[in-house]
Parts: structure tokens; C-alpha cells; sequence
């Protein structure tokens, strides 16, 4: 994104704008004059005055001397953009720090390597091969393709172009042309099918929006609206025949999907986390670490005085409204320069007095360069569009403008061109409309991006979610201290070590179970976007591993601690905390892989005593595992409490134990890990 900076103007006095240092707002252009413009707030309106004979004011593409200020207006001082947002007497200026005119290089090329510089990737060198009439260009550090590919050198034939994040670089009769451009994506779609497993929900949608534009999704509910979305994010498929581009590539290409901003209907948010913590976790996961350690806080602070946040920046997620649970959602998602923004009905449930927020800030994100989707159902909405897609019984009904659209559906009230909608106009739409479109193919290279380290990130940020909810913290301590103190009061020196160590491992199976059967599913939406971005599944499942781990550790340790009251045999401290590693390992392995699986945290809790059950019936300690039926012992084998047990009762009887037991727990709990971190894995997958 190209920096910006947010204006306040004092009502009280004139706002001079110019390019001389005693202007209120200096802009240091030659295209500037040097009093070019004043803003003065008189009779309750902010009015615009142009005091310059011999360069450019315009107010929202017209030439003006004199205009009256209104919210959403996009004022031009010579090259320089401003974006006027209104509220009563308060106006605030969104300014670019990029200006209108091309910012072109153009740098003749012979066989000698020249030193030139690409915006958004940095210092390289060109040459012409004359022999094959093209450049080629070596960068200082390797670049990545579409596809994740990493390379350092690039060539582009005469009368070709390739695309960067913030540049289009081209070659033409031995010049190199190098453009900077906005980083949004213009969305091509063709022929769009998509589907839900075997069932069809969208049918030959076509549509094309240019770079920095917003198209509103509208149709009744059931129509598809979301459907679209799920297909660009993923989780919805297409046909061999859909064709859907971003930045003319393919949506399912890797890179292409990291710079894809997804919010969902309502956008999942960790309740325990700041408003700061909250954005700068999407940073990290967007962010390349160098730029992360540079800019991150920067940036933070510049969207929070964006979207209203900078008094609400160490307030707890859980005490936010509603809307302002929305604008924290896209401020994260903004930290990583996003060229699409795909928002899922963002006005749902919003007063009109948020919802009037929301679209004044996606607005500036338009104004800004980022294009925009989203579906929705509320006429504001459709104020801030420039294209409107409207959906029919899975069918497209109509595209173009909105108000083509008002013009088709032969109504001027947004409130009523849902009802307006028919089965009879969505075919007079595809019988007048003939969309004919070209699929542009062009390379696309971005800068390869290293994100930061995860795994002790993770961990400590898993920590401050766990020790915020005092209730579980609570549970942490008094549940085990609760469950010794019984087990305390039943076991005694003639009590059967066989017991007192079932009665342990089981313990520790439960809470091994119950510390980690959630901790995926209720943060499958953020890890499914994070790994779409490039995190490591890897090292998040080992971070998710570790916290469980080691208080089920401690918990044990804690009911061990009653128990040994009670009972005559005191092992070494290190053999009972191998012992109880080897039980707290698998279990939390087993929890994690079943909470992938579980599609909420409910159904995730079921599973609790299908999991319990096997480790009481198959420890070998209710029934001797010679007295089971066959297929009783043969599904002993991959229970890890069988061998737990048997290491256990071993280490109470002061016997040596055998180291199978040991290598078969841990083994099993390493086959469940791996599997987990396939399923994880997968979720970044497109369908």
C-alpha cells in the first residue's frame, strides 16, 4: 500500500493548502502553487476555494473555483488526491503520499548490465540480449512467482510486460518501461460453476472489476451471495470450464491467495486478545519479518486512526460492539497490504450509524487502491459501489453499475431493487447483455516474503488467551488439587499399586483430553487464513502441543502429590515425570487431531468420553489384557494407557521397566501428530 496520513482541519480557521511551508497543508510539488487552495467551514459547510490561476482543482473529476464539501468527495490539488470524509462540522482529509501522475522510468537498455530500480522490490540490474530481443533483469535478492517459485533473474520478450506488487515493468524498442502502480487486483471471472461437494449452487457467472473498485453482491437470500465468496476463499469448488483471475492469475495460485483479505459474516476474532494484539497477529502472518520488526507498529497506528481504534487499542476484543469488532477484523487483515478485500455481508447487524462507518472506510480503502467484494443486503452498501453483481436463483441477473442496474430493474430506491428481481428480467438481462470477455494471461512476480518466527509466538500468545479467562485458570489448579485430595482420601499403604496407577493414568488422560480437544476447532477460521498466508502448520500444531502437554504434566504431578501421601513407594522424580509425559504426549496428540476433525467446539466435546472410554476398557488394568477377547487386545495395541500402565506399575514396584513402552507411546502419539499436521495442512488448500 502506498502511505497515507489523515488531516483534521480546525473549523475555527482557514485550511490553506500549498506548496509554501506556511500553509497548514504543504505539499512540495512544482504542480502545486504556492497558495493553491483554501478550506473555510462557514454556515455550517466546509467549502472549497481555489486560489491558483495556472495549475489544477478539481472536486470529484470537475474543474472548481468555488464548491461546497461533501462526505465521500475526492478532492485533486494538482497531482496530489485527497479524500474527504465528513461528520457534522468535522472533516477529516485522507491523503495520499502518491501522486496522480505516471510515475514512469524509462531506461534505454544495451548489452552492458545499467543498475535501476523497481518500486515495492527494489534494487536491480537490466540488460538487452540483442540476439533475442528481450531483457533480462537480475534482482539483489531472490523474487517468487505465482506459484511460490523463487528466482533472481527474469526475462520480458520486446513488446511484453511483467506485473510486481507495485509496478508494471515493460519492454519496448530497447527501453525498459517501469510504471508504479497501485497494489489491487482486478477480478476477472468467466463461465463461473461452482459447487458444494456434487451440488450445484452457481451457474455461468461473469463479471470483470478493475483495480480499486468495489462490486456489491446482492440477490435474496439462498440466491448464492455467499457461495461466490467461499468459492475465492477455498472452501467451494468450480468446474474445468470456470475461469476466475486475480491480477490475471489464476485464484488458486499460492501467492496470489496470501494477498487475499477474507471476512466472514462474522469475522473470527480471539476474545482475550487486545485490539493491538489482535492486528498485529494478522501482521505476522502477512508481514515479512524484516518489514514486520520496521513498519508493523507503524502501521498499526496508522489503521487504528483509520478505523476509530487508537483509544480502543488495549481494550479486550470481548468488549468491543459490534462494529467495532468489524473494523478491528479488517485492520488485521489490512496489515498485510491485501490487493482483494472479500467481506461476507459486513453490514450484518450493524445500527445504520455503524454501518455508515463501515462504508466510509471501505470507501478509503477503494480511494487507497484496494479492490473490493462483498455481498450484502443493505442499500448503503450499494452508495459506495461502482459495480453491482446481482445474483438469481444461482444464475447472474444482472451486472454493470448501479445505476444500470436502477435503470434495468426500473426502480430508483435501493431499498426495492431486491424485490424487483425476477426470474423474467435475470433472462431480458442475458438476452440484451453479450459479455464478451478475453482471458489476459501475465506473469506476476512478488517479493518473496519470510514471515516471523511462529512456534514461540504462538505459544505465547495461546498463554495470554489461557491465563485472561480466570475461570480456566481457576480449573487449571483446583480441578486436580480437588480430584487428589479424593483420591487421597481412598487409596492407603494396602491399597493395590495396580489401582493406584490406573486411577492416575486415567487422571491424566483427562486432562490431557480436555486441555486440547478445543483448541483447534475453536480457531479453525483463523488457522485456515494463516496458513493460506504461508504460516506453518508444522510449527503451530507443536506450538498447540506444548501448553497441554505441560500443564497436564503439572495437573498429575499435582494428584501424584496427594496420592504419594498414601502410599508406601516414592520413585525417583525423574522416572514419574518420564512416565508422565509419556501419558500427557499421545493424549494431547489424540485431543488435537480430533479437535481438526471436529467441525464445532460442541461436537468436539462428544468425543471426550468416546476417548476416555477405550483408555479405561483397554488399559489392560480392569481386565488382564490375557483374558480379553482377540479383537480386545489387538485394539490394546494403539492404546497408549496400556503401555503407560504397565511403565507406571513397573516404576511403583521399584522393577525395571522395558523401554517399549516408552518408544510404543510416544510412537503412537507421533502418528497421530503427523496426520494432524496433514489435515492441517489441507486447509489452506483451494478446492
Amino acid at each position: 500500500m502506498f502511505p497515507f496520513r489523515l488531516v483534521n482541519p480546525d473549523p475555527s480557521k482557514p485550511f490553506t493548502i500549498g506548496r509554501k511551508s506556511d500553509n497548514v497543508l504543504q505539499f512540495d510539488n512544482l504542480m502545486v502553487s504556492r497558495y493553491h487552495a483554501v478550506l473555510n467551514f462557514t454556515d455550517g459547510k466546509w467549502i472549497l476555494q481555489s486560489l491558483t490561476q495556472n495549475s489544477i482543482t478539481m472536486l470529484n473529476g470537475k474543474d472548481v473555483t468555488t464548491a461546497v464539501i461533501n462526505d465521500g468527495d475526492v478532492i485533486l490539488i494538482g497531482p496530489r488526491q485527497l479524500r474527504a470524509t465528513l461528520r457534522g462540522a468535522d472533516l477529516t482529509l485522507l491523503i495520499m503520499e502518491r501522486e496522480t501522475e505516471s510515475d514512469m522510468q524509462t531506461v534505454t537498455l544495451s548489452t552492458e548490465w545499467r543498475e535501476i530500480e523497481i518500486p515495492g522490490i527494489g534494487k536491480a540490474r537490466a540488460s538487452k540480449n540483442a540476439r533475442e530481443n528481450r531483457a533480462e533483469i537480475k534482482f539483489a535478492k531472490a523474487i517468487v512467482d505465482e506459484s511460490g517459485k523463487r528466482t533472481r533473474t527474469i526475462t520480458i520478450a520486446s513488446g511484453d510486460a511483467s506485473r510486481f506488487e507495485s509496478a508494471v515493468v515493460g519492454f519496448r524498442n530497447n527501453d525498459l518501461l517501469i510504471e508504479a502502480q497501485n497494489s489491487g487486483f482486478d477480478v476477472f471471472a468467466q463461465n463461473v460453476n461452482v459447487f458444494a461437494g456434487k451440488k450445484q449452487l452457481l451457474k455461468g457467472i461473469d463479471f470483470e472489476l478493475p483495480a480499486g473498485e468495489i462490486l456489491a453482491i446482492i440477490g435474496r437470500s439462498g440466491q448464492g451471495k455467499s457461495s461466490l465468496l467461499k468459492m475465492i476463499q477455498g472452501i467451494n469448488s468450480c468446474d474445468k470450464q470456470s475461469i476466475v483471475r486475480i491480477g490475471g492469475v489464476d485464484y488458486r495460485k499460492n501467492e496470489i491467495r496470501r494477498r487475499i483479505a477474507i471476512l466472514p459474516q462474522d469475522p473470527p476474532l480471539r476474545p482475550e486478545l487486545t485490539v493491538e494484539e489482535t492486528i498485529l497477529d494478522g501482521a505476522r502472518s502477512s508481514m515479512d519479518v524484516r518489514n514486520f520488526k520496521q513498519d508493523a507498529l507503524a502501521r498499526l497506528e496508522k489503521f487504528c486512526e483509520l478505523f476509530g481504534l487508537s483509544g480502543r487499542k488495549h481494550n479486550l476484543v470481548k468488549t468491543l460492539s459490534g462494529g467495532e469488532m468489524r473494523r478491528v477484523a479488517l485492520a488485521r487483515e489490512l496489515m498485510g497490504n491485501p490487493g482483494l478485500v472479500i467481506l461476507d455481508e459486513p453490514l450484518s447487524g450493524l445500527d445504520p450509524y455503524n454501518s455508515r462507518i463501515l462504508c466510509t472506510h471501505l470507501k478509503q480503502l477503494a480511494f487507497l487502491g484496494h479492490t473490493i467484494i462483498l455481498t450484502t443486503h443493505s442499500y448503503e452498501a450499494l452508495q459506495i459501489a461502482n459495480k453491482v453483481l446481482v445474483l438469481h436463483q444461482g444464475e447472474e441477473a444482472f451486472f454493470g453499475t448501479v445505476q444500470a442496474a436502477y435503470a434495468h430493474f426500473n426502480t430508483n430506491d435501493p431499498q426495492a431493487l431486491l424485490t424487483s428481481i425476477t426470474q423474467s428480467k435475470a433472462a431480458e438481462f442475458h438476452e440484451s447483455y453479450k459479455h464478451e470477455q478475453k482471458v489476459r494471461d501475465s506473469k506476476y512476480y512478488f517479493e518473496r516474503t519470510k514471515l516471523p518466527h511462529n512456534f514461540a509466538y504462538t505459544v505465547r500468545i495461546t498463554a495470554k488467551q489461557w491465563f485472561r479467562d480466570k475461570g480456566r485458570i481457576a480449573a487449571l489448579f483446583v480441578q486436580p488439587a480437588i480430584i487428589g485430595f479424593l483420591l487421597s482420601q481412598i487409596f492407603s499403604d494396602q491399597s493395590s499399586l495396580w489401582t493406584v496407577a490406573f486411577a492416575i493414568i486415567l487422571c491424566a488422560n483427562w486432562f490431557a483430553l480436555s486441555l486440547s480437544i478445543r483448541e483447534i476447532v475453536q480457531e479453525k477460521d483463523i488457522l485456515r487464513d494463516k496458513f493460506r498466508r504461508g504460516v506453518s502448520a508444522i510449527s503451530t500444531l507443536t506450538a498447540k502441543c506444548t501448553l497441554p502437554i505441560i500443564f497436564t504434566m503439572m495437573q498429575t504431578a499435582i494428584v501424584y502429590a496427594f496420592i504419594s501421601t498414601r502410599i508406601t513407594p516414592h520413585p525417583q522424580i525423574a522416572l514419574i515425570a518420564c512416565v508422565f509425559a509419556c501419558i500427557a504426549v499421545p493424549a494431547t496428540t489424540v485431543g488435537l487431531f480430533t479437535s481438526t476433525l471436529a467441525k464445532n467446539t460442541s461436537q468436539a466435546n462428544a468425543f471426550l468420553p468416546l476417548l476416555i472410554i477405550p483408555q479405561v476398557a483397554l488399559a489392560g488394568a480392569l481386565v488382564p489384557l490375557d483374558q480379553m477377547q482377540p479383537i480386545g487386545r489387538a485394539l490394546s495395541s494403539v492404546i497408549w494407557s496400556r503401555y503407560n500402565q504397565a511403565s507406571l506399575l513397573n516404576i511403583l514396584l521399584e522393577r525395571k521397566d522395558d523401554i517399549f513402552n516408552t518408544i510404543f507411546a510416544i510412537a503412537i502419539a507421533l502418528s497421530f501428530y503427523i496426520v494432524t499436521a496433514i489435515l492441517l495442512h489441507k486447509l489452506k488448500k483451494p478446492r
